[in-house]
C-alpha cells in the first residue's frame, strides 16, 4: 500500500517539477504513469524485504520513493530538487534513527553517520576534480545516499558506492558510442545514484 501511495506521489510530484523548470505544461502519458507507479511499487516491496525490522522498512521506502522522484526528474531537467532531498532525509532519517534506538543498534546509526561523511566528503572531492561533469546536486545526495547504504552495512555503501560509477561509466559509453550525446554533452548523473544506490539497497 505504501509503495502504491509512493509512486503516485512520484508521477505527482516529477511531472509537477519537470513541468516548473521547463516552463511548460508537461504531462507524463498513461504508459509513463503506469510504468513509474510499478516500479515504485516493486522497488518499495524490495526495501521493505530487505529490511527485517517495521520502522527500518518504512524509512528506506520513504528515501527510496524520494530518490525515485529525484532520479525521474534530474533524467528530463538535469536538476536535482533540494526541497525532495530534505524531504526525504527528515522523514526518512528518523524513521531509521528510531528503529535503531527502539532495537538498541546504535552502532547502526553512528555507522550511517560516518557513511554520509564519507560518501559527502568523497563527493566534493570528485566535484572538484571534474569539474563542469559532477553538479552542486549530485554532491547534496551524498548524505542521504550515504545514511542509507551504511545504515544497512558497510559493505553496502561500497556495493552503492561501485554500482553507482560503475552504471553511469558503462550507460554514458554506450550513450557516446551510438552517437545519442557528445564528449561536450551534459549527463545527467542523478539517476545512476539512484539506481546504484537501490540496486545495493535490496541485493
Amino acid at each position: 500500500m505504501l509503495g502504491l501511495v509512493g509512486g503516485a506521489w512520484v508521477v505527482l510530484t516529477a511531472q509537477r517539477n519537470i513541468a516548473r523548470i521547463q516552463h511548460s505544461a508537461f504531462h507524463f502519458g498513461v504508459p509513463e504513469r503506469c510504468a513509474i507507479v510499478f516500479c515504485t511499487v516493486d522497488i518499495a516491496m524490495l526495501l521493505a524485504k530487505s529490511a527485517d525490522r517495521w520502522f527500518a522498512a518504512m524509512g528506506l521506502v520513504v528515501i527510496g520513493c524520494g530518490l525515485i522522484a529525484i532520479g525521474v526528474i534530474d533524467a528530463f531537467t538535469h536538476r536535482v530538487p533540494r526541497y525532495i532531498n530534505g524531504l526525504a532525509i527528515t522523514l526518512g532519517v528518523p524513521l531509521l534513527v528510531l528503529d535503531a534506538i527502539i532495537h538498541w543498534d546504535l552502532g547502526n546509526i553512528l555507522r550511517a553517520g560516518a557513511g554520509a561523511v564519507v560518501l559527502f566528503a568523497f563527493f566534493v572531492g570528485l566535484k572538484s576534480i571534474a569539474q563542469g561533469s559532477f553538479g552542486k546536486g549530485d554532491v547534496l545526495l551524498a548524505p542521504i545516499v550515504g545514511f542509507a547504504l551504511a545504515y544497512n552495512s558497510w559493505g553496502a555503501l561500497l556495493t552503492g558506492a561501485v554500482s553507482i560509477f560503475l552504471i553511469g561509466g558503462v550507460v554514458s559509453a554506450a550513450l557516446l558510442f551510438t552517437g545519442r550525446v557528445s564528449r561536450k554533452s551534459r549527463i545527467a548523473f542523478g539517476p545512476y545514484i539512484v539506481v546504484g544506490t537501490l540496486l545495493a539497497l535490496v541485493i
